[in-house]
């Protein structure tokens, strides 16, 4: 993993992604109750992945290659970048990262193995090293591809460092949504459907992020948000509509109000579903 920032090297592991507008249960005082917030903002401005070489999703990419690239949607800063690992287990060994003259690809030197799948995050809330020439962080892009060929077993890849670099340290794991009631890209909801049920993998600390895509997808709010009483599922009372499709965020780059009980956030997850068209 590559992470630089002016005139510092840094090595962690994380992961995010982001959006434009916000309803959120903000950071509260001690003892108080979470609360929503709901305040529209202006449309994003903040810098955009527009392409990744290998491209996002892509399977059989040669392990030969030696080399990863991110390309942006402005020049951007020339003296950061985050390269970040999502989990030991899916991180290639990234080396060191450059631009091209445009300052608009960066490069990172990789080494990769066949038949692997790999995860990296360009920018995180926690890394976002990426900026453009105003100093606007980019939005946290998650990439996934696999390499061709049967793993072959082997040692731990060796990191491609430079010689005196620190360390990756070792972070908790970031929590995980393990279901979403409705489920993400159901097409069939039924409109009357009452309480949006997100579940995660651990329990949650009282706050939470539920964030707007748009106003217009965003659905109607029925009552307060709240976590169950074992911390486990967040809830949002919402009034469906029949034939229409819904997006909402549960946390984006600027909005973390998921977080697990050791303050490890959660990182941004998209939710959309339609409902069924009226009878």
């Amino acid at each position: 993993m590559s992470v630089r920032r002016p005139h510092r090297r840094l090595d962690a592991p994380s992961a995010a992604l982001a959006v434009a507008a916000l309803l959120a249960g903000c950071g509260q005082g001690p003892g108080s109750p979470p609360r929503l917030d709901v305040r529209p903002q202006s449309a994003a401005s903040e810098p955009q992945v527009v392409a990744v070489d290998p491209p996002n999703g892509a399977t059989g990419v040669d392990p030969g290659r030696a080399t990863l690239s991110a390309t942006f949607d402005r020049e951007m800063d020339p003296e950061g970048w985050a390269w970040v690992i999502e989990n030991p287990a899916t991180a290639p060994a990234i080396g060191e990262s450059s631009w091209d003259p445009a300052i608009r690809v960066n490069t990172a030197k990789v080494r990769l193995e066949p038949g692997r799948a790999y995860v990296i995050w360009l920018n995180t809330p926690q890394f976002a090293y990426f900026r453009d020439r105003a100093g606007r962080a980019a939005v946290p892009f998650r990439w996934t591809f696999s390499t061709a060929g049967a793993p072959a077993p082997s040692a731990p890849p060796v990191p491609l460092a430079r010689a005196g670099s620190p360390a990756s340290p070792a972070l908790p794991a970031a929590p995980a949504v393990v279901r979403l009631e409705p489920a993400n890209g159901a097409t069939d909801v039924d409109p009357a459907t009452s309480v949006l049920r997100a579940t995660f993998d651990r329990p949650m600390a009282e706050g939470w992020s539920w964030v707007l895509d748009s106003r217009e997808s965003f659905p109607e709010m029925a009552g307060g948000a709240s976590l169950s009483a074992d911390g486990r599922s967040a809830l949002l009372p919402v009034r469906l509509a029949p034939g229409r499709t819904y997006v909402v965020w549960l946390n984006s780059a600027e909005h973390r109000g998921f977080h697990d009980r050791n303050g490890v956030e959660l990182a941004p997850v998209r939710w959309s579903f339609t409902t069924r068209p009226a009878r």
